[in-house]
């Protein structure tokens, strides 16, 4: 196993600079998420770890060894591409097999040994004589990892694996790819915009924007303490009210919102952002109660998406029974509102 660490890592393109001083470690085994919007610099992050870009500033190391000046082969990684790379006019055997031309299969096995296991445990077994050509886009993405994981590497990249598959594929498919890299233990940097993606099979997520990370922490941390108001935006649903918060006697603070207020558990003054989940809103008394204007809410199968107008703000509450249309009752208790750092 190795860990992977990036120390102020720069690149630049011209005027642009896509990432700005990025530094993170990704432990022994650990699978860790870049996730970001298009543009954020996660692309470009994993090509420098990968040797296909080189940065203008800083070092990645690879168990506390630096990788300047060593190519892409030269690097004991695996990597799985967007568009899988599959070679057409291979089999699925000779596919998985490629990088065995340079590097002898772990273990002291034969390269037929070592494709028959992959394939195996990508769940494809006995595939070896069919043509790319012949799979769905779910079982090459499955080959496309086959063969990034031959050579044994240390280190496994996957650049959105899933991006071209649709949601109930993605769904199957990322729980297959966690299953594997448990079983392995190989250290995984992921890289994807999907945030539902991220939450659900990272050990730690690093949230980029514009060429920085923002936040770095578990997927829980990430979603529930949000580190800024991009990572409250941008990570999942979230309601974020700008107010102007004074701190109460007792304890917390009170933020009040034009002509409106709520408390909230922490202590703040001056003007603040808070952010809401719509989760931890519902209708009803209790705690902080909004008067809103219920405007609509949207079926998703298992609860609704409810749009409210409170005060010339929108709020979006998530619950299981929608309310009719017209004024109503939001609630929620303090602690359930978290400032966001400035």
């Amino acid at each position: 196993m190795t860990s992977v660490e990036l120390d102020g890592l720069v690149r630049e393109f011209g005027p642009t600079r896509a990432v700005d001083d990025v530094s993170v470690t990704v432990a022994d085994g650990e699978f860790f998420t870049l996730v970001g919007p298009s543009g954020c610099g996660k692309t470009t992050t994993l090509r420098l770890i990968a040797g296909f870009e080189n940065p203008d500033g800083g070092d990645v190391r690879f168990g506390g060894e630096s990788t300047t000046g060593v190519p892409p082969e030269d690097r004991d990684v695996g990597i799985v591409f967007q568009s899988y790379a599959l070679f057409p006019h291979m089999t699925v055997g000779e596919n998985v097999a490629y990088g065995l031309r340079f590097r002898d299969p772990p273990d002291g096995v034969s390269t037929a040994e070592r494709v028959a296991e992959l394939l195996e445990l990508v769940d494809l077994p006995g595939m070896e004589d069919r043509e790319p050509s012949a799979l769905s886009g779910g079982q090459q993405q499955r080959v496309a990892l086959a063969r990034a994981l031959a050579p044994g590497p240390s280190v496994l990249l996957l650049d959105e694996p899933m991006s071209a598959l649709d949601a109930r594929l993605r769904e199957r498919l990322r729980g297959k790819v966690k299953e594997i890299q448990r079983e392995l233990d190989i250290t995984t940097v992921y890289v994807t915009h999907d945030q539902e993606e991220a939450l659900s099979v990272s050990d730690r997520v690093a949230v980029m924007h514009d060429g920085r990370v923002e936040q770095v922490g578990t997927p829980e941390a990430v979603y529930r303490e949000p580190a800024s108001r991009f990572v409250a935006e941008f990570v999942g649903d979230n309601n974020v009210v700008d107010g102007s918060a004074s701190p109460l006697e007792t304890r917390g603070s009170s933020v009040a919102v034009g002509s409106a207020s709520f408390d909230v558990a922490e202590s703040a003054s001056g003007n603040v952002a808070v952010s809401l989940r719509p989760e931890a809103l519902s209708f009803g008394s209790g705690g902080n109660e909004l008067d809103v204007v219920v405007e609509r809410a949207e079926f998703l199968g298992d609860a609704y998406k409810v749009y409210c107008d409170w005060h010339g703000t929108q709020l979006l509450v998530k619950t299981t029974d929608a309310p009719e249309p017209g004024p109503a009752t939001v609630t929620f208790p303090p602690e359930a509102a978290d400032v966001l750092p400035e």
